[in-house]
């Protein structure tokens, strides 16, 4: 069903308001002039119009167009006025500018159009009117209101060329202004509609980049921050907006004077922050300050753009690791086997001396020491060739849950374990298979259950446990022990550093280059006093060792209180 346009109801209740108004008035003079004055025309006229808003409501039921809706009310203001003229006078009436009130509306409403249609029934209804009156036609409305003058011809059509021209020229007039009022409307309309497409657009942009990004005041305080930032920093909105740079950890306050002098000066401020705390954790943030200025080149405060470089910095400390370890195989297995040579002489020489019957119970004793120590330094060679030089992976089906119950079993039976050591275990499920070499993620679950029994000297409890999400395999060592400093951290998987007095450096490498050759990940987290925690993650199914790259897990490297170096 058609409903009234919005300004066709407004002009209807203006209408309304102004007829209401009047009816007031009138009967104020009515009940309160000493003299009863000739205004029943008055009312005559406010029933009609209050029948006549009765009809434009109804006709807006059924006649859709909003012009031709808006035309019928005009031309009914049209009548009601010629009528209001008639009783006040005619041609002697001062209520004639009542038709310019309506011809400014249809030239407001209806433009050119309707305001020249407005004027042209305005011209026929006055110039009828006055015609009518001249010629006496219709008789003069008794009891007049204002008091009649004689006319004749000449002032007669003066009148009616004054008149219309007033209103052809209204009409035009207000017609042309309310086109260019239109159009810079419409202009408007379309400048606010690209402004709040460019915000949008803009919007879109700052919330959709990686980066945090942080506004800030000419005196350093946050005015804005992206979402990126709020979960950069694992914080909330409302605690960061208005603080200041220093009390977000980026600069001291000595920093942030220079870093203000440096971009006074022009210069570009890039810099690196480590240890800044964030969700319990200290990462290391990334971050470029930059002046922001408004359109016409004004300063007004500065941008922050930051990065968390944690994970690159890992991932970059696990690279120069691996070059470090490839530098290191390949000079060292040509040395490790040419001291095994000789070694081996020396032992087999040893060994003969020391089956003379000549030798002194001192000597043999030397010779025993000889030999121990010769057998010890060729098992640290061979464990530097293995790790140098691993053996071929045999990828197969093998249960691992039960390689680790195996492996801990054979660990709670071990001399190295004291009875103030305990192990506790939650495998689940109890047998699980996964594809791999059964034999090198044995080696690993012994080296890092064995480390970690070593850094409990006096006492403590391994745990044990495992879990699954149906694409990765996790075991995690957990113990109470003495724990590891941010050096140790970095250099946990380097070859020969070794944190125990009896050990090689070489078990936490090899299980190292095991889990990559796994294509698996192994993280560290720990705190020096208070133990250690080391999870293994193995993927399912077998990936290529020529590209560990393509397995979700397949970097690796330590998380602790400092990177990997």
């Amino acid at each position: 069903m058609p409903t009234m346009s919005t300004d066709a109801r407004l002009l209807i209740a203006i209408r309304v308001i102004v007829v209401t108004t009047l009816l007031l008035a009138a009967l104020i003079i009515q009940y309160t002039a000493v003299e009863i004055l000739p205004i029943n025309y008055v009312y005559a006229i406010t029933g009609m119009t209050y029948v006549l808003t009765l009809v434009y409501i109804g006709l807006s039921k059924v006649i859709r167009s909003r012009e031709l809706n808006l035309m019928v009310q005009i031309g009914g203001d049209l009548v009601v006025e010629t009528l209001l003229v008639y009783f006040t006078g005619g041609l002697d009436s001062p209520f004639s500018f009542l038709y310019l009130v309506s011809i400014i509306t249809a030239s407001m409403l209806l433009y050119r159009r309707g305001g020249l249609l407005a004027a042209s029934g305005a011209v026929i209804l006055y110039g009828a009117l006055a015609d009518l009156m001249f010629y006496e036609v219709i008789p003069m409305p008794e009891r007049l209101v204002f008091p009649s003058t004689a006319w004749n011809s000449s002032r007669l059509y003066l009148n009616m060329a004054t008149n219309f021209a007033g209103f052809y020229a209204t009409a035009l007039l207000t017609s042309v202004i309310s086109e260019k009022l239109q159009r810079t409307f419409k202009e408007l309309d379309a400048n606010r509609q690209n402004l709040a497409e460019l915000r949008a657009l803009n919007q879109n942009v700052v919330d959709s980049i990686p980066s945090g990004l942080i506004t800030l005041s000419p005196y350093g305080t946050a005015s804005f921050v992206n979402p990126a930032g709020v979960q950069i920093l694992q914080s909330q909105i409302d605690a960061i907006l208005g603080r200041h740079i220093t009390e977000l950890a980026f600069l001291s306050l000595d920093e942030w004077n220079d870093v203000r002098a440096q971009l006074a000066a022009g210069i570009f401020v890039r810099r690196e922050k480590t240890g800044i705390e964030i969700g319990g954790e200290a990462r290391v943030i990334g971050f470029a300050l930059t002046p922001l200025r408004t359109l016409d080149r004004q300063a007004a405060g500065y941008t922050l753009i930051f990065q968390d470089l944690t994970e690159m910095k890992k991932l970059e400390a696990e690279l120069r690791l691996k070059d470090r370890m490839a530098a290191v195989g390949e000079l060292s297995a040509g040395i490790a086997h040419e001291i095994r040579n000789p070694l081996a002489a020396i032992a087999g020489s040893v060994q003969v001396l020391k089956n003379s019957k000549s030798l002194s119970p001192q000597e043999q004793r030397l010779m025993s020491i000889v030999l121990k120590e010769s057998e010890r330094l060729n098992k640290s060679i061979a464990d530097f060739l293995r790790f140098v030089k691993p053996q071929e992976k045999r990828p197969a089906e093998f249960d691992v849950a039960a390689s680790l119950a195996e492996t801990l079993d054979l660990l709670a039976n071990s001399p190295e374990l004291s009875e103030n050591h305990e192990i506790r275990r939650d495998i689940t499920p109890p047998s699980f298979t996964i594809i791999g070499d059964g034999d090198q993620i044995r080696q690993v679950f012994w080296n890092l259950a064995r480390n970690a029994v070593q850094a409990m000297a006096n006492g403590g409890v391994l745990t044990v446990r495992t879990e699954t999400d149906g694409l990765a395999y996790r075991i995690i060592f957990s113990d109470n022990g003495r724990g590891m400093s941010p050096a140790d951290l970095q250099r946990l998987f380097q070859p020969f550093r070794t944190n125990f007095p009896s050990g090689t450096g070489l078990g936490m490498a090899i299980s190292y280059r095991i889990v990559q050759e796994h294509a698996g990940r192994i993280d560290v987290r720990s705190l020096e006093g208070f133990g250690c925690t080391i999870t293994v993650t193995l993927p399912v199914r077998a990936v290529s060792p020529a590209h560990p790259e393509r397995s979700e897990g397949s970097m690796m490297a330590p998380q602790g209180t400092a990177p990997l170096a």
